[in-house]
């Protein structure tokens, strides 16, 4: 079964978090606030809490099925998760180009979206 979208968008922001090998205090704060907020049912949420535990990788499931909205403001969100701890590593910047492609966003989009995102230059 395909996660849900909610689920999706954590596992998105749970892997960026990890993209550099260590998930921050504040990233996994930022991760627990998102999970507490998300429309989970008890297995999503169970599954949710997982990604704090150990490193959650990037999957394209569930993304080509979203808006062009959502796509940017999951890129967004994914780059603000990236600059959360004030240090964008290069993992990060890789893992922000993996998520730009999976999400089909066109390297104008994805500069306009870094653009706003103090500290983040990926495209």
């Amino acid at each position: 079964m395909a996660d849900s979208q909610f689920l999706t968008v954590i596992r998105i922001w749970a892997a960026m978090a990890w993209a550099d090998g260590v998930l921050a205090e504040a990233e996994a704060s930022a991760l627990r606030r998102l999970i507490s907020g998300a429309q989970l049912d008890e297995a999503e949420a169970e599954k949710a809490r997982s990604f704090l535990e150990s490193r959650t990788e990037l999957g394209d499931d569930g993304l080509a099925e979203m808006s062009p909205d959502a796509k940017q403001g999951i890129y967004k969100a994914a780059c603000r998760m990236a600059a959360l701890d004030r240090e964008v590593a290069q993992s990060e910047r890789t893992m922000l180009v993996k998520l730009r492609d999976a999400l089909g966003l066109s390297l104008d989009s994805a500069r306009e979206i870094e653009a706003g995102v103090p500290g983040v230059t990926v495209s």
